[in-house]
């Protein structure tokens, strides 16, 4: 690979990553307050499912799973 070919691979990279790393925590931070239960109130009860997978229980009965 030619030198100027491989400067604008790593250009392209040191351009890339940054703005997917500074999507990744404005998602994150923008995400933090949604909340698991329709009603807007935290659950009253979880279980880990044991694959990974947590199942939370709403005040309203209803069985969320993230």
């Amino acid at each position: 690979m030619p030198p100027e070919q491989k400067r604008r691979v790593y250009i392209g990279l040191a351009t890339v990553v940054p703005i997917l790393f500074l999507v990744g925590v404005i998602t994150g931070y923008r995400g933090r307050h949604t909340p698991i239960c329709k009603d807007g109130k935290p659950p009253i009860a979880q279980q880990d499912t044991g694959i990974g997978q947590v199942a939370y229980r709403c005040h309203n009965g209803q069985i969320v799973v993230k």
